[in-house]
């Protein structure tokens, strides 16, 4: 359905939106939800809000509908109505953005796993990148600009648009803007793989909004060092960065949440009963270890599957006893690592089970395809969730999994996800890195006796609920309205400081 153009008081911005429309095998166009955990935080929260949504168009069919619907559409999610407005880009200046320097680039510079030998190279050709990274920054600005009504607040998410928060402040000083960065914030040394001129204009873009939120306070303290040494005055006690400008930005954490009855009533449903019982069928009466990821480097599948192959190793009664079901599903196939990652997971797939596998047993069930819904299934029926990304943001997985779970699963949980803040006191606890640490976490979890995981269990839920969604977009709004108001009244600060009542990074 077409919308009657009009401004909205509250716009949110990110590179993909809440639905991809596709043709199906019966050629018909047909709308599917779109990847990524982002989609599971501001779906629910933005349908609950008269707000509107600005995202790239990703397929032929999005572009085309941008191109004959340009005041929006609007999009039906299960949590109620969205309006989108999509932005048909240009092609070459895409691949700049998104592949070459969002995930080619600051994925890995953030998630602190760039090889310094190889890479970055910053040459011509990712100069010109990045001039394709400004531009498509600058169309989401404009479009922000067009769409929000006067005085009203802008939420731009995460690293792939740095640069919008100054790009839309020039274009529309009278509004509210803030950023939330849903992954990891490279520590100060780590920054520095990044040419001075790029990071200059990387943080410059950020402080032009009047808030910059992260998902828990280690990540947020790894940008104000980053400022701080970038020579920006910073004051930790009101966690603020001073911009060029003279204005305060504020600094704020929102570790979100999931929206526990939502998880259930979807888990319950038709199409994950109907997942359940294939893969009951898939497993038999077999213990169940599963793991729900993108297919991607960070999430550090290919230590995972190393860790599930010495557990079966080295003690043989665990053999034909447990199956390993890991639903990865493809990600970024337009950037080289990841395909030769894809490609790697694959190749060790194969190797633990032809070195294992016997006629009755797969040890690893590998499945690829985006199904949120198999997902939860698989989620339900789990003994053991195992989460050991090398560095995450939050990890919504390792919140999701015991929400839904019929087992009372045991999480084993990487210290370096940001989840870990909230969920470690009740996980068992892995150094991404250590295969045999996490091959003993998965041994603990599927020895540790039931009132143990019971109880566990209960505290993984209650953390995992702490914000939901619509709590979280909610408490955003409120963070953004809170930084104005001390913008508009200097006084604010200091009485704030001086009542002990100051904002601060945890």
């Amino acid at each position: 359905m077409t919308m009657t153009p009009g401004r909205a008081p509250l716009v949110v911005a990110s590179n993909r939106g809440p639905v991809e429309l596709r043709v199906d095998e019966d050629g018909r166009v047909v709308e599917n939800r779109g990847g990524g955990g982002l989609i599971g935080v501001l779906g629910p929260a933005l349908a609950s809000r008269n707000g509107t949504w600005v995202a790239a168009a990703l397929t032929e069919e999005d572009r085309r509908a941008a191109r004959t619907r340009e005041s929006g559409t609007v999009v039906e999610l299960p949590e109620g109505a969205v309006r989108l407005r999509s932005l048909d880009l240009d092609r070459q200046d895409y691949d700049g953005y998104y592949r070459d320097i969002s995930n080619g680039l600051l994925w890995f510079l953030h998630h602190q796993m760039l090889d310094p030998a190889r890479e970055p190279v910053i040459d011509a050709g990712l100069r010109e990148s990045w001039r394709a990274f400004r531009r498509i920054n600058a169309r989401f600005a404009s479009a922000c600009a067009s769409e929000v009504a006067p005085s009203g607040r802008v939420l731009l998410q995460d690293y792939h648009l740095s640069l919008a928060p100054r790009q839309l402040r020039t274009a529309r000083p009278d509004v509210g803007i803030a950023h939330f960065t849903m992954i990891p914030w490279a520590d100060p040394a780590t920054f520095r793989a990044l040419p001075p001129d790029l990071a200059t204009e990387l943080l410059d873009g950020m402080l032009g909004a009047d808030l910059l939120a992260f998902l828990v306070p280690r990540w947020a303290e790894a940008f104000v060092a980053t400022c701080e040494a970038a020579g920006y005055p910073v004051d930790r006690g009101r966690a603020t960065v001073t911009d060029r400008d003279g204005r305060r930005v504020g600094i704020c954490c929102l570790p979100v949440g999931v929206d526990p009855d939502r998880l259930r009533q979807a888990s319950a449903g038709a199409p994950a009963e109907a997942h359940r019982r294939e893969l009951r069928r898939l497993v038999g009466d077999r213990r169940l270890v599963v793991r729900v990821d993108r297919m991607e480097p960070s999430k550090n599948l290919l230590r995972g599957l190393d860790g599930f192959a010495e557990l079966i190793g080295r003690d043989p009664s665990r053999r034909e006893r447990v199956v390993h079901y890991v639903l990865a599903y493809s990600s970024r196939q337009g950037v080289p690592a990841y395909q030769a990652y894809d490609r790697e997971v694959r190749r060790r797939v194969q190797l633990i089970n032809e070195r294992f596998g016997t006629p009755d047993w797969q040890p690893v069930v590998l499945e690829t395809r985006n199904d949120f819904e198999r997902g939860l299934a698989a989620l339900t029926l789990a003994d053991v969730l195992v989460v050991n990304a090398v560095r995450d943001g939050m990890n919504l997985v390792a919140k999701e999994g015991p929400v839904v779970s019929r087992r009372d699963l045991a999480l084993v949980l990487s210290t370096e996800v940001g989840a870990a803040d909230e969920l470690g006191d009740a996980a068992i606890m892995v150094h991404p890195f250590d295969v045999s640490a996490l091959a003993d976490g998965i041994a603990a979890g599927l020895d540790m006796p039931r009132a143990e995981r019971s109880e566990r269990l209960t505290r993984l839920r209650k953390a995992a609920g702490a914000l939901p969604p619509r709590q979280w977009l909610a408490q955003a709004v409120h963070e953004l309205d809170q930084r104005l108001a001390r913008t508009e009244d200097p006084r604010t600060d200091q009485e704030s400081e001086s009542t002990g009542n100051r904002p601060h990074l945890a």
